[in-house]
């Protein structure tokens, strides 16, 4: 079988943010001429995303819940020993890992072959634990890399403590944003949220945000796009909150573009974040954005007045005011959303590719 030119790894094609990094690349680079291998330890079964034809899909296995330290151990060695003979079969002489314990798998399993790793890192250290033995991994075994990526300048700061600035490059969530399509019918005013029903995105706080902010305005409603363990005890509290029937929980779609496009607000009020996808997309597409002061990522892109509004994380009522303020102006929604448009158009996948092969080192496809 022909050597791929370059093998993305990933523990799964699930719905995250770096799932779906991974294959706008990998899609991209495919039809720019690309040989392109994609391995995964899941199997397609757990897929959300899905891979052209064109590229080939490696399924390294080894997943599965370990009992115990010793039998976790066990797994993981056996995971490297597999993604090593999976990184020898691609026959790629460059690989790029994203997310993680997978990032340290790839570097353990890439030791004395002849190719060049990328690590492709998708949340901030600082914030988001890992564990106490895979934070350990990574300061120690990161710098191991031929270069360590992130996606926001916070996170290289953050990287700069344990890898060397001169292995580290910024790049950008690439975006590929599909032409307009969405029906221009009549409906509510909308504020929308996007991303699973988990503790981190702080739906807890947006609920009664919004029904503080929406008590005068009983059109306004909200939409939330994202599936998780949190649905049902989330739903009882829109029940008491007396918000039920102007909360409409979406579930997960592979296109969210056009529920960008039917939204008047998109807010993101999470207790901590890399750089989100979904903010981003709805960025592009014209949104104004209200977002927690949590993280530093979002706030690369979003100054208080400049693009969207900013609140204290798990302030109720701030995120309610800042609610309030753009249901109330829709002049104020206009130009903050075109400020959140321009602010983005470098993340268009043409700019944004560009910037990955750079800093990746993949030469020009003849």
């Amino acid at each position: 079988m022909e050597s791929a030119d370059l093998i993305l790894i990933i523990s799964d094609l699930g719905s995250g943010g770096a799932q779906r990094v991974l294959t706008t690349l990998a899609q991209a680079w495919a039809e720019k001429g690309y040989r392109i291998c994609v391995a995964t330890f899941a199997d397609p079964s757990s897929d959300f995303f899905e891979l052209s034809p064109s590229i080939r899909r490696i399924v390294v296995g080894g997943m599965g819940e370990s009992r115990h330290a010793l039998e976790a151990l066990r797994m993981n060695i056996r995971r490297v020993l597999r993604l090593r003979r999976a990184l020898r079969e691609s026959g790629a002489p460059l690989a790029v890992s994203f997310v993680g314990s997978t990032n340290i798998q790839t570097v353990l399993a890439s030791i004395g072959l002849d190719i060049r790793l990328i690590i492709s890192e998708r949340n901030d250290p600082a914030r988001q634990s890992l564990g106490r033995f895979w934070d350990f991994m990574r300061r120690r075994f990161y710098r191991r890399a031929d270069r360590v990526t992130a996606n926001s300048q916070g996170v290289l700061v953050t990287l700069s403590e344990f890898v060397p600035i001169k292995q580290l490059a910024y790049v950008p969530n690439p975006l590929r944003i599909p032409p307009d399509e969405t029906p221009n019918d009549s409906r509510a005013p909308t504020v929308l949220a996007v991303g699973r029903l988990h503790p981190q995105k702080a739906y807890d706080i947006l609920l009664p945000a919004f029904a503080k902010a929406a008590a005068d305005h009983p059109e306004w409603r909200l939409n939330i796009l994202g599936e998780g363990g949190l649905l049902g005890e989330l739903q009882r509290t829109a029940e008491e909150l007396g918000i039920a029937e102007r909360v409409h929980w979406l579930g997960c779609s592979k296109n969210a573009f056009p529920f960008y496009r039917n939204a008047d607000i998109f807010v993101l009020a999470s207790r901590h974040e890399g750089m989100p996808n979904a903010m981003l997309e709805a960025m592009a597409c014209g949104l104004p954005v209200v977002v927690s002061d949590a993280s530093p990522g979002p706030l690369e892109y979003v100054k208080n007045e400049d693009a969207g509004l900013v609140s204290p994380v798990d302030d109720v009522d701030a995120l309610a005011k800042a609610l309030r303020r753009l249901m109330n102006d829709a002049v104020l929604r206009k130009r903050l959303g075109g400020r959140a448009k321009e602010l983005t158009s470098k993340l268009e996948l043409a700019q944004a590719i560009q910037v990955w092969e750079q800093a990746i080192g993949l030469s020009e496809k003849s």
